[in-house]
């Protein structure tokens, strides 16, 4: 055996593939024992250049070894490596890397150096990679891949192939929305939340660090951005379609299902949903939400919460803290707010308190969203006249911005104008209003806080995160029928994800029918995975629910999706099944993704269950 210690001398070298190297000198350390047919492994500490070319100082045990590279030979600082020892003798011991972690074969190697990429665990991984995705591996494929592994060396290779088999453009932002949308953490919801939650406390730490110019300055800017003209007309539709109660519904319900029904994401082209799809989706999405509450889809919600006596309690209590606070009034009125606004507000705030103890009214609860918009609307519009050099003027607007009737007013503002109501969601105009909404205000509001707060602030960074979501959005819809869908129900926020199948992803079934995948992140009912697969007029209907109480409870009111689909002219099939019975969290972005590998229905029919 031949031992090669640390603090060998010149003479004992290591040869890796016909390059001779040498053992550089060092403080006594623990020998390293090689023999023929033995495997060691290494890590690549550092690579210099040098007129005899590139050199790699490469750690194996307590020992580091300079080893002269051969050309084409390429690694990186970073990588481990196995190596083999094919042979020792006096003059040296010869070790080659393995690829065997790889399966590298010779059509790899062959493909490798066609196009002359040098050969290494990464690019063999990659090439193994692309071909399990169905890539084409000639020359072009190669060096473009090769060009993202080089240009984005901390990203995942199967990840660039994934996207790149999906046509998503493979760059720094798409990189990191891609692994959230995998790792289940894309929703918006989330953001949102966030940016409502650290608004006030933002302004409010601005004003303790003495910056009262940023402060006004960023909450000047969040009014104008939220009290403008458009969301005040936006509010008082909303308070008339509520208003036309039934009738309204019904017509809105004969608008929904044309020939196509689009939801277009901010900017760019629209979501294309399917009139069957949809229906489908829609229409299980209700029996989830509507139907398990025996009563409007927001009580969906409230379905499993429990004791309804607390409920009252606490929406007594509730009813108390709505009546604005004199000192918030008055403010108001010395900035010259009507009192015909005031009132209406007010007014509003009570007669909804009243209505939560009852269970809610969207009528009331529309009522009070548009009278938000016209109070800050006119705070809007007098922030804009203000002269915040006068100290009489700033000391009022710092009364109003630091109170916490003007705190709750801002975020039920943002949260009604950011959020979808369930019946919204049948109209697609909403949701495309929605977006082309979420795309202004958002952007408005990026700009807004890296200005005064920072963009490398908690804030700052929430604010980027959801418009680089939103624009990744955008670059989905390219090539996905595909949509979040951010809700408000009674007591609580839904994340949702709609995703529809279609022929250019192979996602469309041979037999002509169209499928879709719904999926629901809910606070009482927990996620909900709808799958609807549609044939002609035959509808089949997969639920996957978190326990067996969400089964039971879905398939006591399964009859009210039957009555509605029945009076469309179509027949439903349903099953019913707890989400340990399939891998993935989120139906609609694993199959969009395509990183769920089990078919989402069969073909067989299903009856409700017995």
């Amino acid at each position: 055996m031949n031992i090669i210690s640390s603090n060998v001398t010149q003479q004992n070298t290591v040869v890796i593939d016909g390059n001779r190297i040498q053992q550089p000198q060092q403080a006594e350390k623990q020998p390293l024992e090689l023999k023929a047919g033995s495997t060691i492994q290494g890590s690549v500490v550092s690579i210099t250049d040098s007129e005899g070319g590139k050199t790699a100082n490469i750690n194996i045990g307590d020992n580091v070894i300079s080893a002269r590279l051969q050309d084409g030979m390429g690694l990186r600082e970073g990588q481990t490596l196995n190596f083999s020892v094919r042979s020792n003798g006096p003059g040296g011991v010869t070790i080659t890397p393995l690829y065997e972690n790889t399966s590298a074969d010779q059509s790899t190697l062959k493909a490798l150096t066609a196009a002359g990429i040098e050969i290494n665990n990464d690019t063999i991984n990659m090439v193994k990679t692309m071909m399990e995705a169905s890539l084409p591996i000639n020359k072009d494929a190669l060096l473009e891949m090769n060009k993202n592994l080089t240009m984005h060396p901390n990203a995942s290779i199967s990840t660039m192939v994934e996207m790149k088999s999906l046509n998503i453009p493979i760059n720094d932002n798409n990189l990191v929305q891609f692994e959230s949308y995998k790792n289940y953490e894309h929703q918006v919801t989330s953001a949102m939340e966030s940016i409502m939650e650290d608004l006030p406390n933002a302004y409010s730490e601005l004003m303790s660090a003495g910056n009262e110019t940023g402060a006004m300055n960023l909450f000047g800017s969040v009014l104008k951005l939220f009290g403008g003209e458009e969301q005040l007309q936006q509010g008082e539709t909303q308070a008339l379609a509520a208003e036309g109660g039934a009738d309204a519904l019904a017509v809105a319900e004969s608008e929904v299902f044309a020939e196509e029904t689009t939801a277009k994401v901010p900017g760019q082209g629209p979501i294309v949903i399917s009139e069957e799809a949809l229906n489908g989706a829609a229409d299980s999405r209700e029996a989830q939400t509507q139907g398990p509450a025996g009563a409007g889809a927001e009580e969906a919600g409230a379905a499993g919460a429990g004791d309804d006596a607390g409920k009252a309690q606490g929406r007594t209590g509730a009813a108390k803290a709505e009546i604005l606070s004199e000192k918030f009034t008055d403010n108001l009125r010395n900035l010259g707010i009507s009192e015909e606004t005031i009132r209406n507000y007010s007014d509003a705030l009570r007669e909804n308190a009243a209505a939560q103890i009852r269970g809610g009214d969207p009528q009331v609860s529309a009522r009070l969203e548009t009278a938000q918009k016209a109070l800050l609307k006119e705070l809007a519009n007098s922030f804009e006249q203000s002269d915040i050099s006068n100290p009489a003027e700033k000391a009022i607007w710092k009364n109003i911005f630091s109170n916490n009737d003007y705190t709750k007013l801002l975020k039920d503002n943002m949260s009604s104008q950011w959020l979808l109501k369930p019946l919204d969601v049948e109209k697609k105009e909403n949701i495309d209003n929605l977006y082309q909404r979420l795309n202004n205000q958002v952007k408005g509001l990026t700009d807004a806080i890296n200005q005064n707060v920072g963009a490398e602030s908690k804030l700052g960074q929430t604010a980027t995160n959801l418009q680089n979501n939103l624009d990744f959005m955008n670059q989905l819809n390219q090539m996905f029928q595909y949509v979040q869908l951010p809700l408000q129900m009674t007591g609580q926020n839904v994340h949702g994800d709609l995703y529809v199948y279609r022929n250019k992803h192979k996602k469309m079934s041979e037999d002509g029918s169209v499928s879709a995948a719904l999926h629901l992140d809910m606070e009482n009912l927990g996620p909900v995975d709808v799958y609807v697969k549609m044939m002609d007029t035959k509808v089949t209907t997969n639920f996957y629910v978190a326990d067996e109480g969400v089964i039971d409870l879905i398939n006591d009111n399964i009859h009210i999706l039957n009555e509605r689909l029945e009076k469309r002219g179509y027949s439903m099939n349903v099953t019913m099944k707890l989400h340990d019975e399939i891998d993935g969290q989120d139906a609609a972005v694993d199959e969009m993704l395509g990183v769920m590998k089990t078919p989402i229905l069969s073909t067989t029919s299903f009856d409700a269950r017995a």
